[in-house]
């Protein structure tokens, strides 16, 4: 397992599902995976009747990736899809972490993931006992495997705004909790929260949710560069603005124009 990673939940109509997909699988992902220090990327989802919620975990080699010129570039300098798509992404929270505890093996179909606001005076050892519940779960069986990152809060994101929290004697804790099973995870739910609660004594949840694998990218299936990613005409045009759901008002950015090689 890395030593960090980018977790990022979003919601986005549901009547624009399949551009989504597509978008995100062909273009975003594959542009994601060309600066230095981003590995992989798994994309998750939950279903929903009028929006549907997505998670996406990138592995890291350390969250300073994140500041690299490449990265910033794109996040700066979205493509012509890009900019459309990001009109109607709302809910949205990032948090970078880094890893403090892990065990098991294996990425399962289904995630648990949680994150919660906690005093970082114990944020770190709360976590450590935290861990050691999950792995009991892993060791008999219940999960395949675990992780628990840790963050600072309100860090910097250009794309889009984020409620910012207003204590920063906090820290983030997101919990990634894998199975091959929704029911087994299901069933652990209440077990892991109740620890969750019970060790870090969170000030706020800012997130806790049941997602479905989609699809899992690595670096090695990505190109060198962006400019080889950019998608098709072809495969931009099935989707037109006829079909697109409620607009949601985001960040202005600038838009991408490819370098000349």
């Amino acid at each position: 397992m890395s030593k960090a990673f980018l977790a990022l939940w979003n919601d986005f109509p549901t009547t624009m599902r399949e551009e989504y997909d597509t978008w995100h699988t062909f273009e975003h992902v594959p542009e994601r995976l060309t600066p230095p220090g981003i590995r992989a990327a798994r994309r998750y989802a939950a279903f929903g009747a009028a929006c549907d919620r997505y998670f996406t975990v990138y592995e890291l080699d350390d969250t300073a990736a994140l500041e690299h010129p490449d990265y910033l570039d794109l996040m700066r300098r979205p493509t012509p899809w890009s900019s459309k798509m990001r009109q109607h992404f709302s809910n949205v929270l990032r948090i970078p972490a880094e890893c403090v505890a892990s065990g098991g093996r294996g990425m399962g179909t289904h995630v648990l993931v949680q994150a919660y606001s906690v005093d970082r005076s114990h944020a770190g050892g709360s976590s450590t006992k935290l861990g050691l519940v999950l792995q009991d779960l892993v060791s008999t069986g219940r999960m395949l495997s675990y992780r628990i990152g840790l963050a600072e809060p309100n860090q910097k994101y250009e794309v889009f705004a984020q409620k910012p929290q207003s204590d920063t004697d906090m820290l983030n804790v997101v919990v990634l909790a894998e199975s091959s099973s929704r029911g087994t995870l299901e069933d652990v739910r209440p077990a892991i929260t109740m620890a969750a609660k019970d060790r870090l004594q969170p000030q706020a949840s800012l997130r806790d949710g049941l997602f479905e694998l989609l699809v899992s990218f690595h670096d090695g299936e990505a190109p060198a560069s962006r400019s080889q990613i950019l998608a098709s005409e072809t495969m931009r045009s099935r989707f037109t603005e006829a079909s697109c759901g409620k607009r949601h008002p985001t960040r202005k950015t600038g838009s991408y124009q490819p370098l000349k090689q």
